[in-house]
């Protein structure tokens, strides 16, 4: 619903009418109608009505949808007259059939002109997930790496590039600031999750020039009916989360509050008295309102969030970490805020105005040889506007707006010298054309220009997207776009690990420059019906040019007592590759997928520190299959990862000298499975699940006080099983 149209006065004339209720037959304001021919969608009004102005001649796909319930489609022939009259009742669910993260107006899945991929609500229940992190892992494509023995903090990585690649959003707007984003994945419950919509590659110049690996939005839970869900979770350590639902009487008001308490319990994996998963410590709060107004015309969302995490690794955990040989010990805390408010002004235009802010803070401790000095903090103060308007002008939509953000860190490591308090000012300006230029046929075309604080000059960063639909069942989409990096500071900057017995420390190059890519992505999606459920069939191809390209390499004074690195340019490198996706379901009832990824991704010269033309930690082959299985009151999941070889940088300390590893290829398989007891609305979910089962756990993790705590490419965590009840009222 975010960003959709909506229509004027009664007396608008309507090719297409009607009136949306629920199951009770109470009506439904604020869900969106659109008929996937890039006019303008409508929005139903307090009584439920909507009046879809615009729906030209011929064959027409229409998709009535509304948060928290499944979508309903349907198709109008050539011969039926218009206007005309079609009333809707929307089913309680959670649909992944509408989009919003390619224009931020409402689409249909398959109308999208930017490729977009969805996680949804029963993908990530049915997954386990406890956090973002667990979400994103059986999506082709996406990798979540750990990167620290001491800490395991992670990144999402898309199609081969790095995590700072890829922009992480929530409702759409970049509130995970850099410092957040370094243990954020970890720390946003799958609680307070919708669904994930995933962008691989550009085409939309609604988001930030960093986004051209690709965008992470994820799409908050709203109320869809007053209710209430409690669940509690054995597996090695234990988790407790809950939420309550309240929507008013007239379903004007909607209002979801949840909490959760996650603890992972601290594991040495090869006994060799230091943590291969740091113990951590989640409790997360937070309050959702939606409120509609002006006949659902408008909205107003608030949300507010609040998170903090206790995490520490290294050995004599239940010590204070000064007392420890190696000890990582974060305590973090996280207060974000956000107001947003929508207008269908008339069936030509509307818009969106969109404030949010966020505080981290983070106490630290990164030390080794019981080091009493190597205590730090850090503090990071985010704050943006946004601000998007959306012009109906059939065949066109023409989105126009901008953005404002300042991201001040603060960061203070007395034992090694590091004080350092910068402010980053970001100013986006865009313009984007959806342009429906015939049936199957539609082109999506932006330009943006950012003016950094970090750099000497604006840079402009032109967008495109391209989707051919010659046949019902397959479509052709094509795009192309460029970004930048800024020359700052990111989160994995901040981070600090031990290597041989030092820790490791980023400095950044004085004459570091931005840097640049461009992107270029086509691909190929087949859906036909078959052995009465839908297939898919996907192969989509994909080419990344970087310059300047940033790279840490070795840099490390001997009189020192830190490991010293410096960030700097390195030249060229491309990233290119193929992804296959294979699909088939029945509904929701059963759904089998899969989907592999080769890729390449090298610089045009060797590297200074090892030679190496490849990028490090990058398998040239990975990928899934998943299976979810609802038969009556059975749940049944189960999902395998595959990832290949790669080359890992493996510094010298439990080991003689410095060397380029060729690592293992592993195989992960998670599995599920769970029953389900009704009463009415009330319900009861037992559910038996197991992580890992092939434990494939890295098998040549170093080992003792001088291991290097960044050599990790294996899975997140080892084999575990656990029991899951859940209380849905």
């Amino acid at each position: 619903m975010f960003g959709a149209g909506t229509q004027g006065v009664a007396t608008t004339p309507c090719a297409l009418s009607g009136r949306v209720v629920d199951e009770t037959g109470t009506p439904l304001p604020g869900a969106t109608v659109t008929s996937g021919t890039g006019g303008a969608p409508a929005v139903t009004d307090r009584d439920g009505r909507y009046c879809l102005v615009s729906l030209p001649d011929g064959r027409r796909t229409v998709t009535i949808a509304a948060g928290g319930f499944l979508p309903v489609t349907f198709t109008l022939g050539a011969d039926v007259p218009r206007p005309h009259v079609r009333d809707a009742t929307l089913l309680l669910g959670f649909s992944s059939d509408v989009v919003v993260t390619g224009t931020r107006t409402a689409q249909g899945l398959e109308s999208a002109p930017v490729r977009t991929e969805v996680i949804g609500r029963d993908a990530i229940r049915a997954s386990g997930a406890r956090t973002l992190a667990d979400a994103m892992e059986f999506t082709t494509g996406v990798r979540v790496e750990n990167n620290c023995q001491n800490c395991n903090f992670s990144q999402i990585r898309l199609l081969g590039l790095d995590g700072p690649y890829t922009q992480i959003l929530v409702d759409s707007q970049p509130v995970i600031s850099s410092l957040a984003q370094v243990y954020g994945i970890e720390q946003i419950p799958a609680r307070m999750i919708e669904r994930i919509e995933v962008v691989k590659g550009g085409g939309s110049a609604l988001y930030g020039a960093g986004a051209v690996g690709g965008v992470v939005n994820i799409i908050s839970r709203e109320a869809a009916r007053s209710g209430g869900l409690f669940e509690a979770r054995a597996e090695n350590g234990g988790a407790l989360n809950g939420a309550v639902d309240w929507v008013s009487g007239d379903r004007m008001t909607f209002l979801t509050a949840f909490g959760q308490r996650d603890q992972v319990r601290a594991r040495d994996v090869d006994n060799d008295g230091f943590t291969d998963v740091s113990r951590r410590d989640l409790s997360a709060s937070g309050v959702r309102l939606n409120r509609y107004a002006l006949d659902g015309r408008g909205r107003v969302t608030a949300d507010m969030t609040h998170l903090r995490e206790a995490r520490r690794g290294g050995d004599q955990i239940d010590r204070p970490p000064h007392e420890a040989e190696i000890a990582e010990s974060i305590d973090s805390r996280r207060t974000s805020l956000s107001a947003s408010w929508y207008h269908g002004v008339s069936a030509r235009w509307d818009y969106r105005v969109t404030v949010a802010g966020a505080d981290t803070a983070r106490d630290s401790y990164y030390g080794t040889g019981r080091d009493p000095n190597a205590y730090g903090e850090t503090t990071n103060a985010l704050a943006l506007a946004d601000v998007q308007v959306n012009v109906y002008a059939r065949p066109h939509t023409v989105s126009i707006g901008g953005q404002v953000s300042r991201d001040h860190t603060v960061d203070r490591q007395p034992a090694y010298g590091r004080a350092f308090d910068e402010a980053y000012v970001s100013r986006g300006l865009f313009v984007q054309d959806d342009w429906t230029i015939r049936p199957g046929m539609q082109l999506l075309t932006g330009l943006r220009v950012d003016a950094h604080s970090a750099l000497d000059r604006p840079i402009w960063s032109p967008r495109a997207a391209l989707l051919l639909s010659p046949a019902e069942p397959l479509d052709i989409r094509v795009s192309a776009a460029s970004g930048f990096r800024a020359p700052q500071v990111f989160d994995e900057d901040l981070h600090l690990s031990s290597v041989g017995g030092d820790v490791r420390v980023i400095h950044l190059d004085g004459d570091l420059r931005e840097e640049r890519a461009t992107s270029l992505m086509a691909g190929v999606e087949w859906k036909p019906t078959a052995w009465r459920g839908q297939a898919l069939v996907e192969v989509n191809v994909f080419h990344t040019r970087l310059t300047d390209l940033f790279h840490i390499i070795d840099d490390d004074d001997p009189l020192t007592s830190p490991f010293e690195v410096r960030k700097t340019n390195l030249g060229g490198a491309r990233v290119y590759g193929v992804e296959i996706n294979l699909g088939w379901g029945i509904g929701d009832a059963l759904v089998v997928q899969g989907g592999v990824v080769t890729q390449r991704a090298t610089f045009d010269e060797p590297e200074p520190d090892f030679g190496s033309r490849s990028f490090f930690r990058t398998p040239e082959r990975y990928g899934n299959a998943t299976i979810r299985w609802s038969p009556a009151a059975w749940e049944l999941f189960a999902g395998l990862r595959a990832t290949g070889s790669m080359v890992a940088p493996h510094y010298a300390g439990f080991i003689a000298t410095d060397r380029l590893e060729r690592t293992r290829a592993f195989v992960t398989l998670d599995a599920s499975l769970g029953r389900r007891f009704a009463a009415g609305r009330q319900s009861l979910v037992v559910t038996v699940a197991a992580r890992n089962l092939t434990n494939a756990f890295q098998p040549d993790l170093d080992r003792g006080p001088l291991r290097d705590a960044s050599y990790v490419y294996g899975p997140r965590f080892p084999r575990s099983i656990g029991v899951l009840t859940r209380v849905e009222f």
